[in-house]
């Protein structure tokens, strides 16, 4: 029920605000559904709660064709262009004369922009690159219940290194584990540095010389009692060296991974025993948008839902990220349509920061993302697989990497605008007399009636 009220009810003002908006100021849907939902959904991606799911953008990002602009406007601008779309369209429906023209005119002017500029993007960005690094994603496949049962770690590190050396037999350059792969979690104890390690897997990356990056929980041990916990992943180098600069979640799930409002909530959800356990989380903040140094460049790191924050791997990007990774692991959604909505969204990061993707899920959606929004390849669900590509090496920045989120300053802007607008006219416009003792409500006498 909560989530629910967190859901509906900003989505409702919304939309009051943008109807009173049009009435009071005169405006057009084109112009208010935008500047009224937008800074709604931004505010969303803030605090504990910090959700992007519902936003408009990721609607489109099953047909990356259409979402070019993003490199440009970013995934609120690509929003704005699908509220202003639907707002022009409710204009030519519902007006009438010289409005429904300039409603017309102002969807052929709107849509004709955006396409081209998707068309122009898609035919440059189409150009190959000559760097490129040979990756392979390990799928394993391995379910809850296998993944939660410390007595099944020797069968799942028999899966995953059997894939991992069939990798290395197919030429690759850096094999990637997904989120929270490695059985067993970690445990660094931080006054003894020889600990932080991972000894059943350098080996391997020693004997096959390949760049490995995996996923694990990591566990900083001060005492027993003392140590915090985080949802990691390490670079190992060839020569089998885990690399000092670890990444980990920074934008933790609320409730499964860490408990939201702390000082509202915890009294609420911890020590309660039972499954009550899976709503008190246990992990900590990891370091924001880190990129791990391997021989080839530096590779951005995302866990899980951060994919669905525009703002991490705009950061990685410009910390020199020449391509990012996402591990992930899904299992928790089933064959549910959510499964396909999180691959599609990978999409719009890709065209934002023109950047190809790499997506490690434990049971699937894994697959390759190039800087268009195309799948290269993609991976079946809950299926064992190892898939294998050429991802290129890219420098620079897009304008929405250099400026960021500029389309929602300017509706802010133009929210206030028309507020004020609004209040003006409304407050100009004289009351309409109420009836009552002593008001004539029909003709005047001597007059004629109205026909």
């Amino acid at each position: 029920l909560g989530l629910i009220v967190l859901f509906a009810v900003p989505n409702a003002a919304a939309l009051a605000v943008a109807a009173w908006m049009r009435r009071a100021a005169g405006w057009s849907w084109g112009v208010v559904l935008p500047v009224c939902w937008l800074p709604v959904e931004w505010v969303r991606t803030f605090g504990d709660l910090r959700m992007t799911a519902d936003h408009i953008a990721y609607g489109v990002a099953k047909y990356p064709f259409f979402c070019q602009v993003a490199d440009v406007v970013g995934p609120y601008g690509v929003g704005a262009v699908v509220l202003a779309t639907n707002g022009l369209l409710a204009d030519v429906w519902l007006a009438g004369g010289r409005r429904r023209l300039t409603g017309v005119a102002s969807l052929v002017i709107l849509l004709g922009a955006d396409l081209g500029y998707d068309a122009w993007a898609w035919h440059r960005w189409a150009e190959p690159v000559e760097e490129t690094v040979r990756v392979a994603i390990v799928q394993p496949n391995v379910a809850v219940d296998t993944k939660n049962d410390l007595s099944t770690s020797v069968e799942q590190l028999r899966t995953l290194n059997r894939l991992t050396f069939e990798a290395a037999d197919r030429g690759a350059e850096l094999i990637v584990w997904p989120e929270t792969a490695r059985p067993e979690p970690m445990y660094h104890w931080l006054d003894i540095p020889g600990t932080y390690r991972l000894p059943e897997i350098s080996p391997v990356a020693r004997t096959l010389g390949v760049a490995m990056l995996i996923g694990s929980e990591y566990g900083q041990v001060r005492t027993e009692d003392d140590y915090d916990f985080y949802n990691a992943a390490f670079a190992v180098h060839p020569d089998g060296t885990v690399d000092p600069v670890w990444a980990a979640k920074s934008y933790l799930v609320p409730f499964v991974e860490k408990t939201p409002l702390e000082a509202l909530l915890g009294r609420l959800v911890r020590d309660r025993g039972g499954d009550w356990h899976w709503l008190s989380g246990g992990f900590r903040e990891g370091p924001r948008a880190t990129v791990l140094p391997y021989e080839f460049g530096g590779v951005g790191v995302l866990v899980c839902f951060e994919q669905l924050f525009a703002d991490l791997p705009r950061t990685l990007t410009r910390a020199g990220a020449a391509f990012q990774v996402v591990v992930t692991n899904d299992v928790w959604w089933g064959r549910t349509r959510f499964q396909g909505y999180q691959r599609d969204v990978l999409r719009l990061r890709a065209i934002e920061n023109r950047t190809a993707f790499v997506r490690a899920a434990n049971t699937g959606i894994s697959g390759f993302v190039d800087v268009r929004g195309r799948y290269r390849i993609e991976g079946p669900l809950f299926e064992e697989g190892l898939f294998v590509d050429d991802v290129p090496l890219r420098e620079g920045w897009t304008p929405y990497v250099r400026y960021g989120d500029v389309v929602i300053g300017l509706a802010v802007i133009v929210l206030v605008i028309g507020v004020g607008i609004g209040r003006r006219r409304s407050a100009a416009r004289p009351a309409a007399p109420s009836a009552g003792v002593g008001v004539v409500v029909g003709p005047a006498e001597g007059t004629d009636p109205p026909r």
